[in-house]
């Protein structure tokens, strides 16, 4: 298992994964940071807590716009090699087991989100300090809603890894991807938002701060069962997968 996974990791080396998840919250954050500073006084004339306006200046394209993008272009990497030139009969008529590496090819772009996470709260953090914000760091808030927006994201990476997986053509997965991030801000302020995961991490991000978006922690629950049945459904297929 360790041999499959340092190979998958090798093979992501000349992808730019890493830099792509470091580098695009880091400018999400100074965004957020410029458009408070340009609004500082609309965004804290009533007494707002400096801490959360930043935190939501710099949230509201993240998660609408940029982290479903992201989370697209790392899960299309994950499986980019395989899928050219039909690469995939000839990695699965190796001696290895398709069950570890349908996981691990997973667990390796759930990583890599993740990393994107800790870059987000290490930023706005860091922002923070530059802007010599005096209000104490509410860092409880800062880890547990972009926490919270991870969990909430589950659903997005599975269909988006099984797709990457099942369509040879990267076009797909990215337009899956994209096509569905586009009408996601507008679909969480709907009825309808349940049947939409694109608007979830929408939701855990932002339910605390903008009253539209407060719908409850459903989210928790339905967020781990799709990731269950999409990651099991995507599984499936690719034991049968042909490899001729």
């Amino acid at each position: 298992m360790r041999n499959i996974f340092g190979i998958e990791i090798l093979k992501l080396k000349n992808s730019k994964a890493l830099w792509i998840v470091t580098l695009a919250p880091i400018f999400m954050v100074v965004q957020g940071a410029l458009n408070l500073m340009r609004y500082y006084d609309l965004f804290t004339g009533q007494g707002q807590n400096v801490w959360e306006q930043l935190y939501s200046q710099s949230m509201i394209f993240y998660v609408s716009i940029l982290l479903p993008i992201l989370i697209s272009i790392v899960m299309t990497l994950i499986a980019r090699i395989e899928n050219t030139n039909n690469n995939w009969k000839h990695y699965l008529s190796l001696p290895i087991d398709r069950e570890k590496v349908y996981g691990i090819k997973f667990i390796i772009g759930c990583m890599l989100v993740f990393i994107n996470i800790l870059v987000l709260i290490s930023s706005i953090i860091i922002a923070g300090k530059i802007l010599g914000i005096e209000e104490s760091i509410p860092y409880m808030d800062l880890l547990t809603k972009p926490m919270a927006t991870y969990i909430a994201a589950f659903p997005i990476m599975a269909i988006l890894y099984v797709s990457s997986i099942g369509f040879a053509h990267m076009a797909i997965p990215l337009g899956i991807g994209i096509g569905l991030t586009l009408p996601a801000m507008i679909v969480a302020n709907s009825k309808f938002w349940i049947f939409y995961p694109w608007t979830y991490p929408i939701m855990a991000a932002l339910g605390g701060d903008m009253e539209i978006f407060n719908k409850g922690n459903i989210i928790y629950i339905v967020s781990p069962m799709l990731l269950i049945l999409v990651f099991s459904f995507g599984y499936k297929r690719f034991l049968k997968r042909d490899i001729i």
